[in-house]
């Protein structure tokens, strides 16, 4: 397989397409109750227009985020063993761009998945948040620290090299990721219940797809593509909020994250349902 040689930094998108993407990211979990879907959802897309969705979240990830700064930022929370009201966005929005392209990674790469030093510095990104947010001092601290070394030159040197070997995936393989990934989804709803950790499975469907979508309509703006992220952003909220109950729940022992099964809520059900009959199966 021959890599992508078109350099991810050129052609140059505008300030105003990131800031447009960046916008369509947060809020990509905000819920639209009247938000109906196309319907017929397609899954044919030009090969160039993937390229592009690739380069836009690059641009968005090394020209949105300052890595010294980030760098500081990081040290400044682990030292103070909290996040001040103005650290927490900054924190926030950093992760928000580095999930962005994982997602990327995930859809428009060949072979459909996280770099593994690229999921590692996210998923630290993640444990700290939690941990801050919910006043774990000391954990805040540990998994700050692992962070900052993780975000050295160095080791960063790493993420970037692997964030850059970009094999493009052909529309073809983009349809058949979708495709898959939506079968898998079909499958929980033949189901009657589902556990806290199938169910968080589902939602990272939609989290990849929404992301896809975002990128696609800031590089591809159209009516049609604005509904499809409107809708998978209502989905994504509802199984957030849905999902942060489980959490809450797993903290307390209420109910086994794992083991203990649910049925899916009728509304969540409905518009999953309504999504994969209405786009693409061949």
């Amino acid at each position: 397989m021959k890599k992508n040689i078109t350099p991810l930094n050129r052609p140059k998108f505008s300030d105003q397409q990131l800031e447009a993407l960046f916008g369509n990211v947060l809020q990509d979990d905000v819920a639209h109750p009247d938000a109906l879907l196309p319907a017929h959802v397609t899954l044919d897309y030009a090969q160039e227009d993937l390229i592009a969705c690739y380069r836009l979240c690059w641009q968005l990830l090394d020209r949105g985020v300052d890595i010294r700064s980030f760098r500081r930022l990081i040290a400044r929370i682990a030292l103070q063993q909290h996040a001040t009201e103005r650290d927490r966005p900054l924190f926030k929005n950093a992760r928000a761009k580095f999930k962005h392209f994982r997602f990327a990674c995930a859809n428009l790469d060949k072979r459909h998945r996280y770099p593994w030093s690229l999921n590692f510095v996210t998923s630290l990104m993640g444990h700290m948040q939690d941990a801050f947010k919910n006043g774990q001092k000391l954990r805040t601290t540990g998994w700050g620290i692992v962070l900052w070394l993780s975000m050295q030159k160095l080791p960063y040197l790493i993420v970037r090299r692997q964030m850059a070997d970009f094999l493009p995936a052909t529309p073809s393989d983009v349809r058949a990721y979708f495709q898959s990934e939506n079968r898998r989804i079909a499958r929980a709803l033949e189901g009657d219940q589902v556990t806290g950790k199938e169910f968080h499975e589902i939602r990272k469907i939609i989290s990849r797809r929404i992301a896809f979508n975002d990128t696609l309509r800031t590089v591809s703006p159209s009516e049609h593509n604005d509904r499809i992220s409107l809708y998978l952003a209502t989905i994504n909220g509802l199984m957030g909020d849905m999902h942060d109950r489980l959490v809450e729940m797993k903290v307390q022992k209420t109910q086994d994250y794992y083991q203990d099964r649910f049925p899916l809520p009728a509304e969540i059900a409905l518009r999953l349902r309504i999504f994969v009959t209405q786009t693409d199966k061949a």
